[in-house]
């Protein structure tokens, strides 16, 4: 509400929502990770899917997960610095607000760095997170200090504060995507893997690039349904679906039926 009060637009908000979810739920979203924004200009009709998904660093390899006599090592997929892939979320949040917003990045990061610095009260959400990922959280020393108190999820109302996140939002704000992908931010993310396994290298961020991907387009009952393409199977699985129902006559069924056949 506050970027669409400044004088943003829709793709303003979706980089002002994006980054407050990386600050507030550190369980499903991140600076660390990856995404895909699909995008409409009612102006001109213009779609496109923005793919600012994580990639393997160049140095992955197919056997990267298996131990020396072939068997797959339990999680290292999973948990840990080999996990990790390089993040697509702050060069897909720069490329959006470049291409498609109005508003500069620091305007619409603005609200995400006030949550990261101030804090925000945990709920009852992030309890169960966390306390689903609570053996991966105590092995790292940071993400304990950081996500946890005393080594335990933190009690409900708990303020979080992430200042750490903060200073690297804060960064971007003022120097674009390029402050995560290069200089001290990257020297120290690339160090910090490097020194607990990972294989990650400073080429592996300064080669990163956002992709623009012709969206999956099909019909369904006289609708037009635009939606994710690959690497996303969500529109390919969502058209497959809807192609299957289409086959079925769903006014023509009770609502047991109706149901039965849509969760099927």
């Amino acid at each position: 509400l506050l970027v669409l009060e400044a004088g943003g637009n829709a793709f303003d908000a979706a980089v002002a929502v994006s980054a407050a979810l990386a600050v507030v739920e550190p369980y499903g979203s991140g600076l660390g990770g990856g995404g895909f924004w699909l995008l409409h200009r009612a102006s001109d009709g213009h779609q496109v899917m923005v793919d600012g998904r994580e990639r393997a660093p160049l140095a992955a390899h197919r056997d990267m997960y298996l131990d020396e006599h072939g068997d797959v090592v339990s999680r290292a997929s999973i948990d840990g610095p080999l996990a990790a892939g390089i993040p697509g979320v702050p060069a897909a949040l720069a490329h959006i607000a470049q291409h498609y917003g109005r508003l500069p990045l620091d305007v619409s990061l603005a609200p995400a760095i006030i949550l990261a610095r101030e804090g925000f009260p945990v709920d009852a959400v992030y309890r169960r997170m966390a306390g689903f990922r609570l053996a991966a959280l105590r092995q790292s020393a940071a993400a304990n200090a950081q996500f946890l108190v005393g080594g335990e999820p933190p009690p409900l109302g708990h303020r979080l504060q992430q200042p750490d996140l903060a200073d690297t939002l804060e960064a971007i704000a003022r120097d674009g995507a390029q402050a995560f992908y290069t200089g001290d931010i990257a020297r120290r993310m690339v160090a910090g893997v490097r020194a607990h396994g990972g294989i990650w290298s400073s080429r592996d961020l300064q080669q990163y690039r956002v992709v623009e991907r012709v969206p999956v387009v099909a019909r369904y009952r006289g609708h037009r349904i635009v939606s994710a393409s690959l690497p996303s199977s969500g529109g390919l699985v969502l058209t497959q679906i809807l192609n299957m129902l289409e086959a079925h006559p769903l006014d023509g069924l009770n609502r047991a039926d109706r149901v039965h056949l849509l969760a099927e």
